[in-house]
């Protein structure tokens, strides 16, 4: 049996040959055009969906590098910005030593004090940095507030912001903070009694006592042969010390016996008696205001005693400045804090560094396959259009051969 084909069949399957064949030879100058295999789903079904993974996986990558780019720059405008803070302090430090010199004449301390009020408005400046975004550095989660308010002019200073850390993402499972709270930074300072003060208010008290010519005002410290402690007792972490001078009943358990009968002085009788703490994981302070021995216990929610020395016999006196050693005590104390939270930001910045690079290599490894699967064999693509060029021509000249047969070229 004969097919039989039309004359319009014929012309018909032509065209679609010759259409298939321009097709295939617009896809490959498409591939070539773009470098890639894969110009839509249909052509490589499963090799799109590796594709779409792994853009996913660049895309998340990518945003961890710009998270990483934008912490470094505010934990290094931070860490510059607390240079700067260790720098102020350290001249306030030495201008209070200079200032408390007994040489000094009023003239002179207020000439000292008109510095110490200009380093303090510089100080709450800095507490108040902003990063490029508007953000106050040290407000915590309330970066559109101001961190500190007060100045100079005052003497009142607050914190306005909150203790938040902000958690920035670097990795796939790794975050790090790019900020410290300017609570822990100059607030949150402990004295010698525990009690927490600010070092705004330090500089301030500071230069105050300058610009009023009254630095350093004098307490006694006294000194004496014979501590009328005996039988007085403390209780500290649930254990009850008791004194013993020697010239009383002998202590009974379970209290525990501090014999301070050598003892001359109250830190004599403070050393005994942390001596017989050390073993409870205890420790105690010694504070002398005029004619007061009070011994404090260190450990939070416990007392203190307190003896009046006045009657005290053969007690001699020994001016010493004491506001000047607490202040300079508190500045100490700014300072390790500023030189703590900076070595933490230099450990952050080291983290931050060493993330990107495992990012980088992450990603490399990532843009490799990716490319694997999707990039053109431009070699094999420029050979497969020349062949479907040639496939097209032929088409063509085929149908124009066939379109030009007829019966009627028989007759």
């Amino acid at each position: 049996m004969v097919d039989r084909i039309s004359t319009s069949l014929a012309q018909q399957l032509g065209i679609n040959a010759i259409m298939f064949q321009q097709a295939q030879v617009n896809q490959a100058q498409q591939q070539i055009s773009l470098g890639k295999r894969i110009l839509t789903p249909s052509d490589d079904p499963s090799g799109a969906a590796q594709v779409l993974d792994f853009n996913q996986s660049i895309s998340r990558i990518t945003q961890f590098q710009t998270n990483i780019n934008y912490a470094e720059n505010r934990l290094s405008l931070s860490d510059t910005t607390l240079q700067s803070v260790t720098n102020s302090l350290h001249r306030v430090r030495e201008l209070a030593v200079q200032g408390y010199n007994d040489t000094n004449t009023a003239a002179d301390r207020q000439s000292i004090a008109n510095e110490m009020f200009q380093r303090l408005d510089e100080m709450v400046a800095l507490a108040n940095t902003k990063d490029a975004n508007g953000d106050y550095l040290y407000s915590g989660f309330k970066g559109q507030t101001q961190a500190v308010t007060g100045s100079a002019a005052t003497g009142v200073f607050s914190f306005q912001g909150d203790q938040g850390q902000r958690l920035i993402q670097i990795g796939e499972n790794r975050t790090v903070s790019d900020n410290n709270s300017g609570a822990e930074l100059f607030f949150n300072l402990q004295d010698k009694n525990g009690n927490a003060e600010d070092v705004f208010t330090t500089l301030y008290s500071l230069a105050t006592d300058l610009a009023t010519n009254s630095p350093a005002l004098e307490e006694t410290e006294l000194t004496f042969n014979s501590v009328p402690l005996d039988a007085q007792s403390m209780t500290i972490n649930g254990i009850n010390y008791e004194f013993d001078d020697g010239t009383g009943p002998a202590i009974a358990p379970p209290s525990i016996a501090v014999d301070i009968s050598a003892a001359v002085t109250g830190d004599d009788v403070a050393a005994l008696l942390n001596t017989a703490v050390a073993s409870n994981d205890s420790t105690v302070d010694l504070d002398q205001t005029n004619n007061t021995l009070r011994i404090i216990a260190n450990t939070p929610g416990e007392g203190e005693l307190a003896i009046d020395v006045s009657l005290t016999s053969a007690a001699s006196a020994t001016n010493v400045s004491i506001p000047l050693y607490d202040h300079l005590d508190q500045l100490d104390t700014a300072l390790n804090r500023v030189l703590d939270v900076r070595s933490q930001i230099g450990a952050r910045l080291n983290a931050l560094d060493s993330q990107q690079e495992t990012n980088q290599d992450f990603l490399l490894n990532l843009q490799s396959a990716k490319s694997q699967v999707e990039d053109l064999d431009m070699a094999e693509a420029i050979s497969r259009f020349n062949l479907q060029i040639v496939s097209l021509q032929a088409a063509q000249q085929s149908f124009v051969k066939v379109q030009n047969l007829s019966l009627f070229n028989l007759l």
